[in-house]
């Protein structure tokens, strides 16, 4: 569905992919052609499984939920934000949402999966709205 508004040729695009895991969504986007490509993800493990696949230019070991702390070396940097899976039980709180608009670049994507229970179970449904109302998506 996203590449209905991206485009068959992702290669103008830069791309981070929160919650990166073993990266199979990086994967997909490299597959794409994404021209720049960064994961994140708290866990060294994944972060290991992810770099064995070869499809980052850049892997970071972080927890996300802290927008305060985000990386200014992150930030304003990519058109492309991704997150499957993270929006979880127990995982992220909405918090994370304002990190992902710390990322993009004016006009930029952010695609994300999560369950519609979890909308308002985890406050992702008012930040979004928050999110919206501020114009920032």
């Amino acid at each position: 569905m996203a590449l209905k508004w991206l485009g068959n040729d992702l290669s103008k695009f830069s791309a981070i992919d929160f919650g990166c895991g073993t990266g199979l969504v990086g994967q997909s986007l490299k597959r794409r052609g994404v021209g720049s490509l960064v994961g994140i993800d708290a866990s060294k493990g994944m972060i290991d499984q992810a770099a064995a696949k070869s499809c980052f230019n850049e892997l970071i070991q972080m927890f996300l939920g802290k927008p305060n702390e985000f990386p200014v070396s992150l930030r304003n940097r990519f058109e492309i934000v991704t997150a499957a899976a993270i929006l979880a039980e127990g995982h992220l709180m909405s918090e994370v949402f304002d990190e992902m608009i710390h990322t993009l670049k004016q006009g930029g994507y952010a695609i994300f999966t999560t369950r519609e229970m979890y909308l308002d179970k985890y406050g992702y449904r008012k930040a979004i709205e928050s999110l919206e109302e501020r114009g920032y998506w």
